[in-house]
C-alpha cells in the first residue's frame, strides 16, 4: 500500500510551525514582559534596605564599601562564624545570627 501526499500537507505543516512559533513568541513576551506583575522571572530590587529588614540577622558592623563587607564576612567564614553582607541606607552591613553575635564582635574588634 503506497500512501500519497497531497498538497494539503504540505500547506498544513508550516501553516501550523509558524502558529505555535507565534504562540511561543507570545509566552515569552508574556513571561519577560516589564507590566507590573505581568513578569515571571524575579527581578532583583537594588535599593538600599533599613537595618533592621533582614529577619533574625543582627547588625554587627557597618562599613563604606562592599569589599570592606566581604573582607569582613570572609574573616568570620575562616572562624566558623555564618555570615553575610547587605547593602543598608548606613552603608555595608555586616549580619550573622544571634548565638554568633559575641564571638563576631570579638573578632572583628581585634
Amino acid at each position: 500500500m503506497v500512501s500519497v501526499i497531497g498538497g494539503q500537507e504540505y500547506f498544513v505543516f508550516p501553516v501550523v510551525a509558524i502558529a505555535l512559533a507565534g504562540l511561543m513568541v507570545l509566552l515569552c513576551r508574556w513571561a519577560f514582559s516589564k507590566a507590573k506583575g505581568g513578569s515571571l522571572v524575579r527581578r532583583v530590587d537594588d535599593r538600599p534596605a533599613e537595618k533592621d529588614a533582614f529577619g533574625l540577622l543582627i547588625d554587627i558592623r557597618t562599613v563604606r564599601t562592599y569589599n570592606e563587607a566581604r573582607v569582613a564576612v570572609s574573616k568570620l567564614k575562616d572562624f566558623g562564624i555564618k555570615a553575610t553582607a547587605a547593602r543598608t541606607k548606613a552603608g555595608w552591613s555586616v549580619y550573622v545570627w544571634p548565638k554568633d553575635e559575641l564571638a563576631a564582635r570579638g573578632l572583628l574588634d581585634v
